[in-house]
């Protein structure tokens, strides 16, 4: 098969994998099976299109990999009912009920994305901080830092969300040692 055909190939597995991810995530409950098909399909993917082009081609398939994730973030997005103003007549413990959901729902943006960053840099720095120790020259150290925070901060993300309940999420970065 042509270096063409490969990516052409890797470029429909992100799309596939991204399509199963989203079918996966789309069920009342967490599927495994499912979620390990889509994350093979993607790292398959960016094997097959680093093969076929190397860099160029990883990059190649991640943007086709993002153009999916968009479309389908906008479709879903289209999808959802319009907000409906709240009744007055709702009783009282409905409006504190919304109240802690939408405080759930800021803690858990929160976490999973500056929170989640923030614990990425601070174990990209502190990657860097032994690799200097061993010898490793200062610039190749400043490279592992820049490709450490975006593989580690998605990762962080993506455990942040797919645990269930508050306590193990505050759990989850205060266990790698990060600080917001």
């Amino acid at each position: 098969m042509s270096g063409d055909g490969i990516l052409v190939l890797g470029c429909a597995l992100a799309i596939g994998g991204l399509g199963t991810l989203r079918l996966s995530w789309s069920r009342t409950g967490r599927s495994s099976g499912l979620n390990t098909l889509g994350w093979a399909g993607l790292a398959g993917a960016g094997m097959l299109a680093g093969l076929a082009e190397g860099a160029w081609g990883i990059a190649i398939a991640a943007l086709f990999a993002m153009a999916t994730a968009a479309l389908l973030l906008a479709r879903a997005a289209l999808e959802q009912p319009r907000s409906k103003r709240r009744a007055t007549h709702l009783p009282r413990a409905a409006t504190e009920h919304e109240r802690a959901d939408r405080t759930r729902a800021i803690t858990t943006l929160l976490l999973a994305g500056p929170v989640a960053l923030a614990v990425a840099v601070a174990a990209a720095l502190a990657s860097r901080s032994l690799a200097i120790r061993w010898p490793v020259a200062e610039a190749d150290a400043n490279v592992m830092v820049l490709a450490l925070v975006p593989l580690l901060w998605p990762l962080l993300t993506f455990a942040i969300l797919m645990v269930r309940g508050r306590d193990a999420q505050d759990a989850g970065p205060a266990a790698s040692g990060g600080q917001p």
